[in-house]
């Protein structure tokens, strides 16, 4: 068994599961397995038993800094599951559990590659250290990255690596996210006489044509096309009242060159000249925001990661990570390439698995490059 299939079976057999999404054990299951290694490890405990761990390998002061979530979804109905989701069982050429693929495999082939450098090499000669950061509340808020900015981490960083699944594609971007709350107020009133009251659903679906019509066309060589999911319309509670409040929930994923930021100011504008044209009253309310972040095809540690990778084909992602936090924060212009093992179509699903095959390709790919990057001269 290789390093890193002995580590992501450990992780896996930690339950992480967000909400609640408690890392502590698996926190200081890192921190030993760490300390066994003679790894330097910090703890950020920035929540009741949430926290971050850096690790770090080499002395030089600028680094390469890999970012991977510990908490996983929810488990969701066990009856679904053929395979124990916190076993971490190996079966033929892939690992099943939670989080198998999304993303302990990526956080594992991480931390095997920091231990063989710090094994086979002498960091004191290093160009680049190398910095891992295991962040909490990826999964929902992102909570445990905007914590670890406090630790100025991206002062010192020259490239970032995101062990996402990615199927071993080479990603270089991900659609921003607007996440918008619309709430109609109308006016209840005896559902055998509806002209005396104001229909908030059939006010706020009015609403549809506009929102789908401010979905901009620009099209990303990358990212493709920006989408809106239309996912709660909620409203009324029974058929003979006219119902005076409804409210929908949109997710909105963009495509440079729009900012969700702007996107939001111009289209609540439109809802706002809707309104006035309305008999109900209309409330914006944004619940989440997240930058659109894109890297240079022609950065030199892309190219060289994208050598290293052993293909030519460069993706990006349709959902936000860890990623966008560091990338929108950093002090200068900071390149990043998305890239791991596990297939992204099979994540956060019933028997999710990982194939050990993928996971010794990253694993192959992480050394390659770091070898080179961090001791060239």
């Amino acid at each position: 068994m290789t390093n890193s299939l002995s580590i992501v079976k450990n992780l896996i057999r930690i339950n992480t599961e967000n909400p609640p999404g408690i890392t502590t054990e698996i926190i200081n299951w890192i921190e030993q397995w760490a300390k066994t290694e003679k790894i330097p490890a910090k703890v950020q405990w920035y929540e009741n038993k949430k926290g971050n761990i850096q690790l770090k390998v080499g002395d030089a002061d600028k680094t390469i800094l890999i970012c991977g979530h510990l908490d996983t979804v929810p488990i969701g109905d066990i009856y679904n599951w053929n395979h124990d989701p916190v076993g971490g069982v190996e079966i033929d050429d892939h690992i099943y559990g939670r989080g198998s693929a999304d993303m302990k495999s990526g956080v594992a082939v991480a931390l095997s590659t920091l231990k063989r450098i710090n094994r086979e090499f002498k960091p004191s000669e290093m160009q680049y250290s190398i910095t891992f950061l295991g962040t909490s509340d990826e999964e929902v808020g992102l909570g445990g990255v905007k914590a670890s900015l406090e630790l100025g981490l991206l002062d010192k960083t020259e490239f970032l690596i995101i062990p996402e699944p990615t199927g071993l594609k080479v990603g270089i971007a991900e659609k921003g996210v607007l996440w918008l709350s619309i709430i109609a107020s109308g006016k209840t009133a005896h559902g055998s006489t509806p002209e005396k009251g104001i229909n908030a659903i059939e006010e706020i679906v009015k609403l549809f044509p506009i929102l789908h019509s401010s979905v901009p066309n620009h099209v990303d060589d990358i990212l493709g096309k920006s989408t809106l999911n239309i996912g709660v319309i909620q409203g009324g509670n029974i058929a003979n009242v006219v119902p005076e409040r409804a409210e929908v929930q949109c997710d909105f994923r963009l495509v440079p060159p729009i900012q969700p930021a702007d996107f939001s100011n111009k289209l609540t504008q439109k809802i706002a000249d809707f309104a006035l044209e309305s008999p109900a009253k209309f409330e914006c309310q944004v619940k989440q925001t997240m930058p659109v972040i894109k890297s240079s095809e022609d950065n030199y540690f892309v190219k060289k990661f994208l050598e290293k990778s052993g293909t030519q084909q460069l993706s990006g992602l349709n959902y936000a990570t860890d990623g966008a936090v560091l990338v929108s924060n950093a002090p200068k212009e900071l390149p990043f390439v998305l890239y791991g093992p596990g297939n992204p179509k099979k994540i956060h699903v019933s028997d999710e698995r990982v194939s050990i095959q993928e996971i010794h390709a990253a694993e192959q790919t992480f050394m390659d490059f770091l070898t080179e990057v961090c001791f060239s001269r």
